[in-house]
């Protein structure tokens, strides 16, 4: 995705065009299996970040729907490609596929380039250590906690950036306040206790984060709670981003507070 991304930054400056940026919310995944909740490797303030420092000057996100998984590969190019850009060129990934049961591929493409008037461009598979990149090995290795090999695939550390929320604020009564975020997506990290590097306000602080649900009080949302060490204030409202370093343990219900 960052190559292809690149590449259209690269390619509209050098035609002297606008540089566009197709997606989806929610993941297709999603509606087509929604008994299997995909897990995403970046919460959407991390998603808007990147976007924003990628270069691109227009993103536009489709709504996924069951009536859109239904539209055929030509209909879905006419409507949200041909008839939405005056395009010039479209750039797409080496397995990007389309349309009702994924019909939609680089031959149907390029025949729509030829009768619209756009070229057309596919960004070859990048191979780090003779894999290929892809998010799915990417989730595989955030799963298994390996993030030091992450960094290789994913270009940077893997972190969770997102909001403080007001908790029940048990932590400050327990003496250890904690900064709360709640992601809103499904995480490939598992439930468990890590230290992570902190980042507010381009500070760089260390601390221990708290990933799941808390079962110990009965909770079922999903949030990281951090207790950032040497740190007085409040953060409520403010955007932190912390980096898993190191797991200590999974996730545990303990019997009491006091416990």
């Amino acid at each position: 995705h960052q190559a292809l991304t690149e590449s259209v930054v690269q390619e509209s400056k050098r035609l002297k065009l606008s540089s566009a940026l197709v997606t989806f919310n929610p993941h297709p995944q999603e509606i087509l299996h929604p008994r299997r909740p995909l897990q995403r490797i970046c919460t959407p303030q991390l998603q808007k970040q990147l976007f924003e420092k990628s270069g691109i000057d227009e993103v536009h996100v489709i709504p996924f729907t069951p009536e859109l998984a239904e539209l055929d590969a030509e209909n879905f190019a006419s409507r949200y490609l041909i008839e939405r850009f005056n395009l010039e060129k479209l750039i797409i990934g080496y397995d990007f596929r389309f349309g009702k049961n994924r019909t939609g591929d680089f031959m149907l493409l390029e025949r729509l380039g030829k009768e619209h008037g756009f070229s057309l461009q596919e960004i070859a598979p990048i191979r780090i250590n003779g894999q290929i990149v892809s998010s799915t090995l990417i989730r595989q290795l955030i799963r298994n906690q390996h993030f030091s090999e992450v960094e290789q695939y994913l270009g940077r550390p893997y972190s969770i950036l997102g909001t403080v929320q007001k908790g029940e604020q048990r932590g400050r009564v327990l003496g250890f306040p904690t900064a709360n975020l709640i992601p809103e997506i499904h995480l490939p990290l598992p439930s468990g206790v890590y230290v992570t590097q902190v980042k507010w306000n381009d500070e760089l602080h260390y601390g221990i984060t708290n990933i799941g649900t808390r079962p110990t009080f009965g909770e079922v949302e999903f949030r990281a709670e951090t207790w950032i060490f040497d740190f007085q204030g409040d953060l409520y409202g403010e955007m932190l981003e912390i980096w898993p370093l190191k797991s200590l343990r999974p996730e545990k219900k303990f019997s009491d507070i006091e416990e």
